[in-house]
């Protein structure tokens, strides 16, 4: 069996073409790069940006969020570390409320500077007047009204027998 001339010339041509990998690999390596600079790297940049402006925001004073919902007054600060005072205390210093407690967290911990509440102080002594109190029935003799149809028991009753 001779080889027929079309085979030994398929044989020399797939031998003699070589193909450089490089310019396979080359879109690939292009798409990766514009991928990166179009993509990755200005995410990098914001969120540099948003970790340097939240950390230079909170201050000794300031009322804050963690991310485990603690809300606290940040009392000092030593690099990373914000320490928060929970609780409350009352207009005389006393306790009101909660024991306040001191907590060490990490800059990461703290979620968001939040806005104060001022608390309003109700004297407990006073009682709502008579006039203020609203009937809400409609009559003191449908106390019992349990389904709200306005009839009372006695009429149940009484409609029972007819």
């Amino acid at each position: 069996m001779t080889p027929t001339p079309a085979l030994v010339d398929f044989v020399l041509a797939a031998t003699k073409s070589t193909t450089n990998p490089l310019l396979t690999l080359l879109p690939l390596l292009a798409i990766g790069a514009l991928g990166y600079f179009f993509f990755i790297r200005p995410q990098q940049r914001k969120a540099q940006a948003a970790r340097q402006s939240k950390g230079s925001e909170i201050e000794v004073g300031d009322e804050v969020q963690t991310i485990g919902g603690v809300i606290g007054t940040v009392l000092e600060v030593h690099g990373d570390r914000y320490t928060l005072l929970t609780g409350a205390l009352g207009d005389d210093g006393n306790l009101d409320g909660p024991q306040p407690t001191r907590i060490v967290f990490v800059r990461q911990a703290i979620a968001r500077k939040i806005e104060p509440i001022n608390d309003i102080r109700i004297a407990d002594d006073v009682a709502p007047a008579a006039s203020d109190v609203v009937d809400v029935h409609g009559s003191e003799d449908d106390i019992d009204d349990v389904g709200g149809d306005g009839a009372s028991h006695k009429e149940h009753g009484e409609a029972e027998e007819a």
